[in-house]
């Protein structure tokens, strides 16, 4: 289901729009203002897919809320209704890369080819962009699976005509599930040094012998590389993702998230979700 916004100061004309969204069956929820001023405020607290707009309002026109939706909302389709239509209207619209130019009054066929051709592209849009975090989804997965496996190579190798080595062995790698099930969780050094029986100091010096980082360290990178995995989730907030992967603090997350990574939570989630 997406979302439309539906902006005309006469309520005759909303009543109309939406009794033909109806009519099609067409797939939106629908929200709606009387001038722009309103559609804009809507704007900026809601997700929405497509906005459809009067050209002549009071406080805000159709085409200055078009320049201030297309700023605020790059992806925003944008279709523009009006009983004008002198090509002024026409040029400045499509210099803001307004989908459609429908005048009043409003021929359902064509309202109807219109929403429908919308309502594809919107719908292409979601697809590639699910098949897109699939793909991020696996692409994660095989790095967290690349970096687990050679953390037990390197248990491997290092235990090699040790008489301690099986262990030591089955220490860390019992550390290491604990850390890929309990990573939202305070994972001190005391915890998971008394988990597998073996002395703070011990598991720590062990751990770093054996992997080439320390405990706090691989955490940390673990954590990080759940963090991303969790923000190409369109359903999740950067505020819920700290706490899903065990920081307390946003900004202690933000500022290690960057260190990793050379951007912030949020440039990354811009990133990923660019078109």
């Amino acid at each position: 289901m997406f979302r439309i916004l539906i902006a005309d100061d006469d309520k005759i004309e909303r009543e109309g729009i939406k009794f033909l969204m109806a009519k099609y069956d067409f797939p939106f929820d629908m929200l709606e203002a009387k001038h722009g001023r309103a559609a804009l405020e809507l704007l900026q607290v809601n997700d929405v897919d497509v906005l459809l707009t009067d050209i002549k309002m009071p406080f805000m026109d159709g085409l200055q809320l078009a320049r201030e939706a297309r700023a605020l909302k790059p992806q925003l389709k944008i279709l523009i209704l009006s009983g004008h239509g002198e090509f002024d209207y026409a040029k400045t619209a499509i210099s803001l890369q307004v989908s459609n130019y429908l005048l009043k009054p409003i021929e359902p066929e064509e309202f109807r080819a219109v929403i429908a051709f919308v309502v594809q592209q919107l719908q292409e849009e979601e697809s590639a962009k699910r098949q897109q975090e699939d793909w991020q989804k696996v692409y994660e997965a095989g790095l967290v699976y690349q970096q687990e496996q050679r953390l037990r190579n390197l248990i491997q190798d290092s235990a090699a005509d040790d008489p301690e080595a099986d262990s030591r062995k089955r220490a860390i790698e019992d550390v290491l599930r604990i850390i890929e099930k309990e990573y939202e969780k305070d994972l001190s050094l005391d915890y998971l040094s008394k988990s597998v029986h073996l002395s703070a100091s011990y598991l720590s010096h062990t751990f770093k012998k054996a992997t080439g980082v320390s405990v706090v360290k691989y955490i940390t990178q673990y954590r990080m590389e759940k963090a991303k995995h969790l923000l190409d989730q369109s359903n999740y907030k950067i505020n819920d993702v700290y706490k899903m992967v065990g920081f307390s603090d946003m900004s202690y997350f933000g500022l290690t998230f960057k260190q990793s990574f050379g951007i912030t939570p949020k440039q990354y989630r811009e990133k990923v979700r660019l078109p």
